[in-house]
């Protein structure tokens, strides 16, 4: 049974600490509905209560949330927000993922007060596994002070924590889903090359096509194109038809199947080449090795570098030459992804420290 959308609000009880967990994301984008199941897993513990507001969020996106004793979805945020101002000391937790400010302050006014009164109440706030869009433009941006002064703030990338100049940083939250490392099938029983791209980036060319089909060729592994997005679907059509591959589809666009499908694909992979970060992040966690390759790489660099598998990420014109260095980077998957689930558990242990100082 998957996650009712139910109306529900209580004040605390002795025996029970409210969290209060903003977890909206794309309907149609199985990365934000991955991301934030990790997050959602690191509020969860003995004694706390988990309110979570999906956002007008559609049956596929939220049926990747599964139902529990200890969690209660909202569909409505004046419903959520009442109950959070009738708990004592609550818990906010500040939804996760990308954040794009523009030029001026961030969050929003009614956001930023939101925070303000959970800290004035005495309560905590966590801000944990944001990441800026663009660190070009964050220079332009202030920061309110709720957010300086959140009882945990950790973004998803060194790149996010340098252009904001406050903070820590620890890996995206999807990193800590996924196969554990010691059942991965070994690299050289993988047949599959999975290939997953925007479908709002330019087509990658001619040039590109080949370098893909001669990856292909020199490890033996059979192309495959997956969608995580549904926008992307006819761009994974297209692409298997240009390739000579196989455009492997989904039982259904719900998150719950869609995650299974896809997760199943990369379990059998080699690598994934993707310009998507959490199609790149998925299939890292499954044991396929991350190519990133895009017409802008700037985000997939930096999330792939706070784990240390930044080396071959770049332009389209830049995969041919990947190709070439694979074998020297693919044995630090496991020790990569293993150290970055360590990162990942430290910020959860700091997190739930933070919550327990209110209880």
């Amino acid at each position: 049974m998957h996650a009712p959308r139910i109306d529900w609000w209580a004040v605390n009880t002795k025996t029970s600490q409210n969290v209060f967990a903003h977890l909206s994301g794309q309907d149609d984008n199985l990365g934000d509905s991955a991301l934030r199941v990790g997050y959602l897993e690191a509020l969860r513990g003995s004694g706390r209560h988990v309110h979570v507001f999906l956002g007008a969020a559609t049956t596929d996106y939220s049926l990747a949330f599964t139902a529990a004793p200890d969690i209660t979805f909202y569909d409505s945020r004046i419903a959520w927000m009442r109950a959070q101002s009738a708990s004592l000391r609550p818990v906010h937790a500040f939804n996760a993922g990308e954040i794009n400010p523009q030029t001026g302050i961030f969050p929003t006014p009614r956001r930023a007060a939101e925070c303000s009164r959970v800290l004035d109440s005495g309560g905590a706030l966590i801000i944990a596994g944001i990441g800026v869009k663009n660190v070009e433009t964050a220079s332009t941006v202030a920061f309110d002070p709720a957010f300086r002064g959140a009882s945990i703030m950790s973004w998803r990338d060194q790149g996010s924590r340098d252009a904001a100049r406050f903070g820590d940083f620890a890996p995206d939250w999807a990193y800590s889903m996924g196969t554990p490392t010691e059942e991965w099938s070994p690299a050289e029983g993988r047949s599959v090359l999975a290939v997953t791209m925007r479908f709002d980036r330019a087509w990658p060319g001619d040039e590109w096509l080949a370098a893909v089909r001669a990856f292909a060729v020199a490890t033996a592994t059979r192309i495959v194109t997956v969608a995580q997005v549904a926008r992307d679907a006819p761009r994974a059509v297209r692409l298997a038809e240009a390739l000579g591959g196989e455009y492997s589809m989904a039982p259904s666009m719900r998150h719950d199947d869609l995650d299974a499908h896809v997760r199943a694909v990369y379990r059998g992979s080699l690598a994934v080449v993707s310009d998507r970060a959490h199609g790149l992040i998925m299939g890292a966690t499954e044991g396929a090795y991350p190519i990133g390759s895009g017409s802008d790489p700037q985000k997939i660099s930096r999330l792939l570098a706070a784990v240390g598998l930044g080396g071959l990420v770049g332009r389209y014109d830049e995969l041919p030459d990947f190709a070439t260095r694979f074998d020297a980077h693919v044995a630090a998957l496991g020790p990569s992804i293993i150290a970055a689930r360590a990162d990942i558990a430290d910020l959860t242990a700091h997190i739930r420290t933070a919550m327990d100082a209110v209880a």
